[in-house]
């Protein structure tokens, strides 16, 4: 079930300046389950 359109681009790009800023392992980690979302089901979000 597709509840709406996300901004795939943003997502990756908000998420890859969390990694890059945190200065903390777990806010750099945080973004994990996103980016493997985006990267094995692309047609799901």
């Amino acid at each position: 079930m597709q509840i709406g359109n996300w901004d795939d681009g943003l997502l990756t790009e908000l998420s890859e300046t969390m990694i890059d800023a945190s200065i903390c392992g777990l806010g750099q980690a945080a973004p994990n389950p996103i980016l493997s979302v985006l990267k094995y089901f692309p047609d799901e979000v």
